[in-house]
């Protein structure tokens, strides 16, 4: 689903202009892409009720006052104090060619394994795909629901969407099901009980 951001351009760039900005509440931005950089600011509070977690893989429409650009976002800083974004990296998309960016992955289901008693690891949160920007997912859910104890499922395991195509390993882990520590310790133990004592070790052992 995209976004849609209304964003001002600015003329003049620098620490002191971006102070200025944050203290007015709004973000510098830049768009990069095809053309020359572009500077722009967006208005902080429009911005974080739009985007409650920053995604690199929501498509957002910038309104300007002489037009629109899609833009995905790039890259970010943020202050890790208050979490105040203090400015945002947007990357121009063009219609009709692919989009190389990454969206997270989210587990749906119960495994078997889990119900059997086991612990559910999850490995993997993103994913790197390419697609067209029309096809651009915000997520790709993942059922678990068949993992046994002791098996795993791996990017060659899943189907993307249409049109997108995953850029990861294919033997890459997602999420596996492994039997609890305290039960592989009690095993440990029952094997290390049953262990039959050597008479000539024993008496090495005391002498």
């Amino acid at each position: 689903m995209e976004k849609i951001l209304n964003a001002e351009p600015r003329t003049e760039t620098g620490k002191g202009a971006a102070g200025r900005l944050r203290r007015a509440g709004r973000i510098p931005a830049v768009v990069y892409g095809h053309e020359a950089p572009h500077a722009l600011s967006v208005e902080a509070r429009e911005f974080h009720k739009e985007f409650h977690t920053v995604s690199e893989s929501t498509l957002i429409k910038l309104k300007f006052p002489d037009g629109e650009r899609e833009v995905l976002i790039k890259d970010y800083s943020e202050d890790i104090r208050t979490g105040d974004i203090l400015h945002i990296d947007f990357y121009e998309v063009e219609k009709g060619r692919k989009v190389h960016t990454r969206i997270a992955l989210e587990l749906v289901g119960s495994p078997v394994g889990v119900r059997e008693g086991g612990v559910l690891e999850h490995s993997l949160y993103e994913v790197d795909i390419e697609c067209l920007p029309k096809d651009l997912p915000e997520h790709m859910t993942v059922d678990v629901s068949g993992l046994s104890t002791g098996e795993s499922l791996h990017i060659s395991d899943i189907t993307p969407p249409a049109g997108v195509e995953i850029l990861n390993d294919p033997d890459q882990t997602i999420a596996s099901v492994a039997i609890p520590r305290a039960a592989i310790e009690e095993e440990e133990e029952e094997e290390e009980a049953a262990e039959p004592t050597v008479i000539g070790e024993e008496a090495s052992e005391e002498e």
